[in-house]
């Protein structure tokens, strides 16, 4: 499942957190990893001058990637950087992107190499068909010679029983399957949901949720693993996984996206666009499945 990675970086602001995170990936399997740059270019000519002047921070990366032992190689494309760094992922067949957010906020735009873009990251959650392992700024810096992370010290399984995040609970067996985590797994009902429910049908549907978390934390249990934590709260969605993030001190928080419908693109739901632009531990997004 995660057989070959996607890492999109910057050699104008590299992000030492991207790279570290992303060798940690070798804990579930990744044979591959493509260190992919998007140069974005409006004078013709220009993109073989670009190109290398990129190079020589590429090959330091490259060779981060490579003293983790993993096997790299380095794509460069041009264009506008989110579709073009999507229409990679989809070449290449890659089963994760990884992507590091700049700035302060999710939202706000980002220079590159003098030319402002809006913020790749945003862009790229929002088109991507494929798992995006989100990389916030908000997380520690990296310190100079530190091993990387380990992603999977403990993740975060926020849900509500949807078509998508069982698309998501595949992932986290895989991820289980690899590294026998431990987990805690999430149901936020919503505030707005209860106030719109009488007292005894809202408390029927707490018993309902509350049961479907004891199954499943007994079905993972049943796969070996022996820490497994369920939690049911009440609250605004994203500010409770932001909150319970915190609060257990993960490593990784693993979720759904929210599609709309069988679009051709998948949009961010807004749980899910508030844990990425709040949460200061990485996040992999699995988006909705989509017809071909």
């Amino acid at each position: 499942m995660f057989r070959k990675i996607m890492v999109c970086v910057d050699p104008v602001s590299p992000s030492p957190n991207l790279l570290l995170c992303a060798a940690s990936l070798k804990q579930v399997g990744p044979a591959e990893v493509v260190l992919a740059h998007s140069i974005m270019c409006d004078s013709p000519g220009l993109e073989g001058m670009l190109r290398k002047q990129a190079m020589p921070e590429l090959e330091r990366q490259k060779n981060i990637l490579e003293e983790q032992g993993l096997n790299v190689t380095i794509a460069t494309e041009i264009g506008q950087p989110a579709r073009t760094l999507n229409a990679l992922a989809e070449s290449i067949d890659a089963s994760v992107i990884v992507i590091a957010t700049h700035g302060r906020s999710l939202l706000e735009s980002i220079s590159l190499a003098g030319s402002p873009l809006g913020n790749v990251s945003a862009k790229l959650l929002q088109i991507s068909r494929r798992p995006v392992l989100l990389i916030p700024s908000a997380m520690p810096p990296a310190e100079p010679g530190r091993e990387a992370p380990n992603l999977f010290a403990h993740v975060l399984y926020p849900t509500d029983f949807s078509d998508t995040a069982e698309v998501a609970l595949v992932y986290l067996e895989t991820v289980i399957s690899a590294t026998h985590c431990p987990v805690t797994l999430l149901r936020v009902l919503s505030g707005s949901r209860a106030a719109s429910q009488q007292g005894s049908r809202f408390a029927k549907l707490q018993d309902l949720d509350r049961n479907r978390l004891l199954r499943l934390k007994a079905w993972l249990e049943n796969k070996g693993l022996s820490e497994v934590d369920a939690d049911l709260v009440q609250g605004a969605p994203g500010e409770e996984i932001i909150r319970k993030a915190e609060a257990v001190n993960c490593s990784l928080i693993l979720m759904g996206t929210q599609g709309k419908g069988f679009t051709r693109e998948i949009l961010l739901g807004s749980v899910a666009h508030h844990v990425a632009r709040h949460a200061k531990v990485p996040i992999l997004f699995v988006p909705a499945l989509h017809k071909l």
